[in-house]
């Protein structure tokens, strides 16, 4: 069985392409929900975050996103310090429910794959890729959040441009009939790597 990963900046389409391959049958994990439940859930992730960015990181049992977003969006050393955090815990997840597949290929959505340097971990990394204005108003519209708020977390992630060149593959999600036929294109074809 091959793994991939798919990537791409916010507000690329990433979970929408996932969706895709998830309809087609393929096994799908993503590494941002699975943060978000070992910050939920996990004691040792909680306490660590606390430590971090003190009692205000939580509202009751939940994490304080909001907060934790403005944050580590104008720190980057707190960025680095909560995924220091968050990716073990998304990294152990990933690996039991990685053993109990059995697909011709998983499709793991991992946003910084590039920026954490895993690529090699996977048999190929699918790039998913949107024009920046694009990609701003998908998310000041799914995050209702400022312009400036958006550009602000792209700052944090790579560019297309850094990222282009070391994927195996890239989905251009402009379209979302475009973007299927290019999914359903891929996945044929990724069938027939076993």
């Amino acid at each position: 069985m091959k793994h991939y990963a798919l990537t791409g900046g916010i507000g690329s389409g990433k979970s929408t392409v996932l969706g895709m391959f998830k309809k087609m049958g393929i096994p799908t994990f993503s590494a941002d929900d699975s943060a978000k439940h070992a910050m939920q859930y996990n004691p040792d992730v909680k306490a660590k975050i606390i430590a971090i960015f003190g009692d205000t990181a939580y509202k009751g049992d939940a994490p304080n996103r909001a907060l934790l977003a403005e944050q580590v969006f104008q720190d980057k050393a707190k960025l680095e310090a909560l995924n220091a955090v968050v990716h073990p815990a998304a990294k152990e997840a990933y690996a039991q429910w990685q053993d109990a597949q059995d697909a011709p290929y998983t499709m793991y959505e991992f946003p910084i794959v590039f920026e954490l340097g895993a690529q090699d971990r996977f048999d190929g990394v699918v790039l998913v890729t949107a024009p920046k204005k694009e990609r701003i108003r998908r998310v000041r519209n799914r995050d209702k959040v400022s312009e400036a708020a958006v550009r602000a977390r792209m700052l944090n992630q790579w560019a297309d441009e850094q990222k282009v060149p070391l994927a195996d593959f890239v989905i251009e999600n402009t379209d979302l009939s475009s973007t299927a036929s290019q999914v359903n294109a891929l996945h044929q074809h990724l069938l027939k790597q076993e």
